[in-house]
């Protein structure tokens, strides 16, 4: 199978400390760093996730399936500062940098799944996502865009969680639209898939691009969408086990 991730990418840091005591200037609390971690997130995330599940599937032969990436030069930060004891985060700082992609890959047809990752920072537009869907084979899209019916009825599948479901005016449009509600699973066209064995929940950064990942490869794989569902969500509940951005 060939894979191919589209969407922006940003750098997801995690500085773990604690922060005891307030500050004498004003109401907020002193940090202290102790530790810190860094990720490569959003859609490059999603291909770390496709490459791990390829490399779990295929032990014996590594690197199996093809899967690129086409993502933003820039790249954005995401720094997150969390308290180590409680893992409360504190804090998040956004730094972001995208610019437009142009051009899109040539090569779309080739493919034999196309995964957008696309949290609206600029990199795609409306009728990027329009040609994407049209020429793919199979297209799955995680989006942070208010609901278009130009390219939201073109897409394969389209995952979002709840909050944007019924914020960003996909109500009543779930004909092709998962919709992921955190520990209590998710749902499509009615139809809720509960999770089998609801984990401790150590991290949720990230989960949706696995989710994304997962349910992808699972798809393309079966072509059976219950069966893409809960490997789906056996993947998340993997990472919301580790601390920050993870891979299964």
């Amino acid at each position: 199978m060939k894979f191919l991730v589209i969407g922006e990418t940003c750098n997801d840091r995690f500085c773990y400390g604690t922060a005891n005591r307030l500050c004498p200037e004003a109401p907020a609390p002193v940090f202290v760093p102790e530790s810190g971690v860094s990720n490569s997130g959003m859609a490059s995330n999603v291909y770390s996730n496709l490459v791990a599940i390829d490399n779990e599937t295929h032990k014996d032969i590594p690197h199996k399936n093809q899967i690129d990436l086409f993502t933003n030069e820039s790249m954005g930060y995401k720094t997150r500062y969390i308290d180590s004891i409680s893992n409360q985060m504190l804090l998040r700082v956004d730094t972001d940098s995208y610019t437009y992609c142009g051009t899109l890959p040539e090569n779309i047809e080739e493919y034999d799944a196309v995964v957008v990752s696309d949290y609206n920072k600029g990199f795609l537009k409306d009728s990027d996502l329009v040609q994407i869907a049209r020429r793919a084979k199979l297209s799955f899209l995680d989006t942070k865009k208010e609901f278009n019916v130009d390219w939201a009825d073109c897409f394969t599948f389209i995952k979002i969680n709840e909050k944007e479901y019924l914020e960003n005016g996909w109500k009543h449009r779930a004909e092709n639209v998962i919709v992921t509600k955190a520990e209590r699973g998710c749902s499509y066209k009615d139809q809720d898939f509960e999770l089998k064995n609801p984990s401790e929940i150590r991290d949720v950064s990230g989960a949706g691009d696995t989710f994304l990942a997962a349910f992808s490869y699972g798809f393309t794989s079966t072509q059976n969408i219950k069966t893409a569902i809960i490997f789906a969500q056996d993947c998340c509940q993997k990472v919301i086990r580790k601390k920050g951005v993870s891979t299964v």
